[in-house]
């Protein structure tokens, strides 16, 4: 049977989960470590914004006014205001598990991450309908296209996005327990809050739903899903220490989270 290494951990600084994300995938894709599944949070609400978005879709003056730290993710794809929620990150060398097209392996993600939500009760589905393209330009990457959305009652409730390497790749994705509209807007310098009526949360259909509780149903979902086991891991020493190195050289400087 094939098997997976899952890593759950609490809460952890922006600088810091971009930089252990980047360690494990890189220690992954050198076959130092097995595919690995990371569930995690914030210790602070904080803005994490794509690779190729520009700073300027961002209210920086509102965001140090609050103490919300912005960091620019390795992945695609636009602004995310981690608060109340569960991220995911999947790091794989493109081993047996997840070999397919992009599509493929969004759909294998998501089907899995629906499986964790339906064992708690919740009706989650997975769309690839197109949005109608009507030239917007949100900045929130709960506003963008993306394959594999993952919804419920026509309300999207997981976002994530993807980095492919020619060996693997890492996806990041954001599993919404609650959702701050108006925050959101804030950190954006915008007014609108209409603009996200159909993100949802989960916690608007299962209220006494825990953290532990959705980390505990998406380990056994991911086992039935792949027909894999999760052994539960903690990181490396190689991947902790090219954490710190990359929090200290790249995810806590202006120079990558600024560049553009």
């Amino acid at each position: 049977m094939n098997f997976m290494r899952i890593i759950t951990q609490g809460t952890n600084h922006a600088f810091f989960n971009m930089a252990l994300d980047e360690a494990i995938s890189e220690a992954v894709r050198q076959k130092l470590s097995p595919p690995t599944l990371r569930l995690y949070q914030w210790d602070r609400p904080s803005l994490s914004i794509g690779y190729f978005q520009k700073v300027s879709d961002i209210d920086i003056s509102y965001c140090d006014k609050k103490g919300y730290p912005v960091v620019r993710r390795q992945t695609g794809g636009r602004a995310i205001l981690h608060d109340s929620e569960l991220t995911y990150s999947i790091s794989t060398s493109g081993s047996s598990l997840f070999n397919g097209s992009l599509l493929e392996n969004y759909t294998v993600i998501s089907n899995a991450i629906i499986s964790g939500l339906k064992l708690n009760g919740i009706d989650a589905k997975i769309s690839f309908k197109k949005k109608r393209n009507t030239g917007d330009k949100n900045p929130a990457c709960f506003k963008a296209v993306s394959y594999g959305e993952v919804t419920v009652e026509g309300r999207k409730i997981v976002g994530s996005a993807q980095k492919r390497h020619k060996n693997g790749f890492l996806q990041h994705g954001s599993i919404l327990l609650g959702f701050n509209a108006r925050e959101l807007c804030n950190a954006l310098g915008s007014s609108d809050t209409e603009n996200f009526k159909d993100i949802g949360a989960i916690k608007d259909y299962a209220p006494e739903i825990s953290f532990n509780d959705l980390g505990h149903s998406l380990k056994e979902s991911f086992e039935k899903t792949l027909k894999i086991k999760m052994i539960p891991d903690n990181p490396t020493e190689f991947e902790q220490n090219l954490a710190k190195e990359l929090e200290l050289r790249k995810y806590s400087t202006k120079e990558w989270n600024f560049r553009r």
